[in-house]
């Protein structure tokens, strides 16, 4: 019993810690999307993946300010719903593959970032992926979670007095 516990604690601290992320990442385009027009013209231009590539350029070309925020849209809601404990197991899957397209798009171009720091710019994004893969398989919503909240709730006002 104590180990399970410990271990939907640890689950539970990952699982903050993934939502601080993706949010800390949204956040820095909240206010101002304009810092993002000439990272993703260049990584676009530069990504040597084939098919991918060919999207990435024809996706930025016809508007890089709508990919910024539906970027920005998805990994708000990302975050809050693993730190809310809503559908974290959905928002781990969507987190991931969140995260992948941010590896192919920015750790696979003939980028000036690339040029000096390939691994570090590899692992910046891949890490992301595991660890959002991870929050497929989490069970710390049963700690604490505002469905579990919820629950709760109804079950008191549902119990006959």
């Amino acid at each position: 019993m104590r180990r399970e516990r410990l271990q939907l604690a640890w689950q539970l601290m990952l699982r903050l810690s993934i939502g601080i992320y993706w949010l800390y990442f949204a956040s820095q385009r909240w206010l101002d999307i304009s810092w993002v027009e000439r990272l993703l013209k260049t990584a676009a231009e530069g990504n040597y993946v084939p098919l991918y590539g060919d999207i990435l350029r024809a996706t930025v070309a016809w508007s890089w300010e709508n990919i910024a925020r539906i970027i920005t849209i998805a990994e708000t809601a990302v975050g809050l719903m693993v730190i809310l404990g809503i559908l974290v197991n959905v928002a781990g899957a969507i987190g991931a593959l969140i995260g992948l397209n941010l590896l192919a798009t920015f750790a696979f171009c003939s980028c000036p970032w690339n040029e000096s720091e390939f691994p570090l710019v590899f692992w910046f994004y891949f890490a992301p992926i595991l660890l959002n893969m991870q929050l497929i398989f989490d069970r710390s919503s049963e700690i604490i979670s505002v469905t579990r909240l919820f629950r709760r709730g109804l079950a008191t006002r549902a119990s006959p007095v």
